[in-house]
C-alpha cells in the first residue's frame, strides 16, 4: 500500500468552525479580569495562565489540522504532526493496539518510539483493514495468552477440559454477581421502599463477591485489567458500596461521629484481610497502574464502610425521636454537577450552633426564610446520634 490519510473531511469542516469559536472563548476568558469595575488580581492570576494555555492547545490544534497526516509507504509508516515527523519499518513493529479511536503502533525494539496515529482519517476503513491484516493485534494476543495461562495451570482443574468449564463458570457467577449488584443498588437508589432489606442486600453483595474471589485462586479479579481473560467483582465490590454511600448522605445529618469510628476500624480490618491476599498474589508493586488499582480499593473501603455503618445506623434504629421546632434563617442553592439545596436553620435542644443542611428540592420550594422547621433527633441503633429536617 502506498497511500496518504489526512483528517476526514467531515471531520475537518467541524474542526475549522469549532477551533476558532474555541479561541475566541478562552481569549475572553483570558481578559475578563480586566474589564471588571474593580480589577480583581486573584482571578487574573487564574484565568491568564488557563487561558494562555487553552490558546496555545488551540494553536496546536489547528497546525495539527493543516500537517497532521499519516503516510504509509512500501516499508513503512510515518505520522507527520505539528511539529514533528515519526517513522517505523514494517519489520520494527511488534503489533498494533486500537483504543478510544486510536490506532497505536508499538516497536520491536522498547528504545524506539511508538506511533500514535487516530482513527477519524478519510478511507479509514481501508486503513483499518490494512492493519488488521499486516499486524498483530497485542490486545487480542494478551487476552489468548492469559487464556493459556488459565488452561495450563493445573489448580483450576486436572485437564484442559475441567480448567476451560471452571473459567466459563467464573464468568458466569460474576456475571450474576454484577448484575445482582446493579439491579440492588439501583432499586436502593430510586425506591428506598424496603430500606432494611436492601441496606442488608448492598452490604452482603460484595461480601460475597470477596469471598467467591478469594475462593477462585486467582482466577477472578477484583479489578478489570485490560485484555485479560479473568473475570473480575468490580461493579459486584463498587456499585452497592456506592448506592449505600449516596443513600447515608441523603437520609440523614449525622449529629456526632465519637461512636463511629470504633465500628469504622473493625470493618476496614475485615476488608483488609479479604483483599490482601488478592493484592499480594496478583499485583506487582513495582508498577504505577498498582498503585491506581490501591486507590480504587481504598475508595470502596470508605464508601462501603461510611455507608453501610450509616444506613445501618438509622434502618435499625428503633428508639423514639426527640422533636424540636426551630427557624429558618437563609437559603441557597448548589450548583454544578448536581444541584443541591440548603437550609441555614437556628439553634436546636442539643444543637449550640447555627448550621447549614441538605434537604430536599421540595422542602426547600416550600419553606421561606423565617418559617419554621421540625428536628428529628434520634441515638441510632450505633449510638451514632443523628437528625433529620422535616416540614
Amino acid at each position: 500500500m502506498n497511500q496518504e490519510f489526512r483528517l476526514a473531511k467531515g471531520w475537518a469542516i467541524f474542526a475549522w468552525i469549532i477551533l476558532p469559536v474555541f479561541m475566541v472563548l478562552v481569549g475572553a476568558l483570558g481578559v475578563m479580569p480586566f474589564f471588571k469595575d474593580e480589577f480583581n488580581w486573584v482571578l487574573a492570576i487564574i484565568l491568564v495562565p488557563i487561558s494562555l494555555l487553552l490558546e496555545f492547545v488551540g494553536i496546536m490544534a489547528i497546525m495539527e489540522l493543516i500537517k497532521g497526516k499519516l503516510i504509509i509507504s512500501n516499508d513503512r509508516i510515518t505520522i507527520v504532526e505539528a511539529f514533528k515527523t515519526k517513522t517505523l519499518l514494517f519489520t520494527d513493529i511488534k503489533g498494533y493496539r486500537q483504543i478510544q479511536g486510536y490506532l497505536t503502533f508499538f516497536p520491536i525494539d522498547q528504545q524506539k518510539k511508538k506511533i500514535k496515529a487516530n482513527t477519524y482519517y478519510g478511507n479509514s476503513a481501508r486503513l483499518l483493514a490494512w492493519v488488521y491484516q499486516n499486524f498483530k493485534d497485542l490486545d487480542h494476543e494478551e487476552t489468548i495468552n492469559d487464556e493459556q495461562e488459565i488452561f495450563k495451570n493445573e489448580e483450576y482443574g486436572r485437564t484442559s477440559k475441567e480448567r476451560k468449564n471452571k473459567l466459563k463458570k467464573a464468568k458466569k457467577i460474576t456475571k450474576i454477581l454484577n448484575i445482582s449488584a446493579w439491579v440492588v443498588a439501583a432499586f436502593l437508589w430510586f425506591y428506598p421502599e424496603f430500606y432494611k432489606i436492601q441496606i442488608m442486600l448492598c452490604a452482603l453483595i460484595p461480601i460475597i463477591g470477596l469471598i467467591v474471589m478469594n475462593r477462585s485462586k486467582g482466577l477472578i479479579r477484583l479489578d478489570e485489567k485490560t485484555n485479560s481473560a479473568r473475570p473480575n467483582i468490580l461493579s459486584t465490590v463498587f456499585i452497592p458500596s456506592l448506592a449505600l454511600l449516596i443513600r447515608s448522605s441523603k437520609d440523614c445529618e449525622i449529629f456526632d461521629y465519637s461512636n463511629f469510628w470504633n465500628y469504622a476500624i473493625v470493618i476496614c480490618l475485615i476488608l483488609f484481610i479479604m483483599v490482601v491476599k488478592e493484592l499480594k498474589e496478583n499485583y506487582n508493586f513495582k508498577q504505577g497502574t498498582t498503585y491506581v488499582a490501591l486507590i480504587g480499593f481504598l475508595m470502596f473501603g470508605a464508601m462501603y464502610t461510611y455507608g453501610l455503618i450509616i444506613t445501618s445506623n438509622l434502618a435499625f434504629n428503633d428508639n423514639e425521636p426527640s422533636a424540636y421546632k426551630t427557624e429558618v434563617l437563609e437559603k441557597r442553592i448548589s450548583t454544578g454537577k448536581h444541584t443541591s439545596y440548603y437550609l441555614k436553620i437556628d439553634k436546636w435542644g442539643p444543637q449550640n450552633e447555627i448550621e447549614e443542611v441538605s434537604v430536599s428540592k421540595s422542602m426547600y420550594e416550600k419553606k421561606k426564610i423565617g418559617d419554621s422547621a421540625i428536628v428529628y433527633f434520634n441515638t441510632g441503633a450505633l449510638d451514632i446520634p443523628y437528625y433529620m429536617v422535616v416540614d
